[in-house]
């Protein structure tokens, strides 16, 4: 195991890298400065060299990007340009929603895409089983922000049955926090579980067609054990290494959840960082994020490792 994991950090360290220099060049790329966004497009040179002097960017590039490495390694991600506040101050009282929000619905995917999975793989000759596999490759093509937009209208503003403007923190009561989480985390789960069915019934497929499960119906063997113990067994390595991907996916649909349920999570802090040009807060979430499941597939390899004595025997 540790040799699996010294391995896999001689790819995480440049990968982290290469992602702190990307997150930084987001100051380059993104026309406009600090400087416009404060003095809303004012051309005064003294004030825009002052604004430059004060957060450090009459100097070169690279000057800046060691400095900035140099404080995200002790926890200080700097101070944004839109408020004035410590970067982490302000990311910091956002992150329990998104928190919640990737994390239930990463569960909700999991559990849900690998029952539908399973049950489409056993199925897989029946109508229901292709039926529910057609309705999977719906559900991956369907626009997030379409469906997150109808489901709003109909079951928020038209029928009233949950709420859709704004996040109730658990302190001000389990049933309303819940309520206000419910339609969020099941809409972010969408493409997930749909990718997560798909990708459950072809391993369970792949398992159910192998000649050691016929030798096992050949055997006598019942048809409960064959389809836990057998086949989703060897269908669960697929799905580890899949679980990063999984995150992304949510990751990369949290903008949209927000704005549309108005919820003050990290993706409704990327909006405002673009449109204010708060270059600091913006570096900060990209560089968290993609942390997050760097990291996230790092966990998944070692425990694919764990679980899989072929792996095992090929690191050793």
């Amino acid at each position: 195991m540790m040799r699996m994991f010294l391995r896999r950090l001689r790819v995480v360290i440049p990968t982290l890298f290469l992602i702190t220099l990307l997150s930084f060049m987001l100051r380059v790329i993104i026309p406009g400065g600090p400087a416009d966004a404060l003095l809303g497009g004012s051309d005064n040179p003294d004030t825009i060299k002052m604004i430059n002097e004060r957060y450090g960017l009459d100097r070169p590039v690279w000057e800046q990007y060691l400095s900035w490495i140099g404080g995200v390694l002790r926890g200080d991600f700097g101070i944004s340009y839109a408020t004035g506040l410590p970067v982490v101050d302000v990311i910091a009282p956002r992150l329990a929603s998104t928190l919640e929000i990737v994390g239930f619905g990463m569960v909700v995917s999991l559990v849900l895409g690998m029952a539908i999975g399973m049950f489409a793989a056993i199925k897989r000759e029946t109508r229901v089983g292709r039926f529910v596999f057609a309705a999977s490759g719906l559900g991956v093509s369907v626009p997030v922000f379409w469906i997150s937009t109808m489901c709003a209208g109909i079951f928020g503003a038209m029928l009233g049955l949950l709420p859709v403007n704004g996040y109730v923190p658990w302190f001000s009561g389990v049933s309303a926090h819940l309520q206000s989480i419910t339609m969020p985390v099941l809409l972010i789960a969408v493409p997930p579980t749909a990718f997560t069915i798909r990708h459950v019934r072809s391993a369970m497929v792949a398992a159910l067609d192998s000649p050691y499960v016929r030798a096992a119906r050949a055997m006598g063997v019942s048809s409960a054990r064959i389809h836990f113990d057998l086949a989703l067994r060897n269908a669960v390595g697929p799905v580890i290494t899949f679980i990063p991907f999984l995150a992304s996916t949510l990751v990369g649909e949290l903008v949209i959840i927000d704005v549309v349920f108005v919820l003050p999570g990290l993706g409704a802090s990327i909006v405002d960082a673009v449109h204010f040009r708060d270059f600091a807060a913006l570096q900060a979430i990209v560089l968290l994020l993609a942390v997050a499941v760097v990291m996230l597939s790092l966990i998944a390899d070692l425990v694919l490792t764990a679980i899989d004595p072929r792996r095992r025997k090929a690191v050793s």
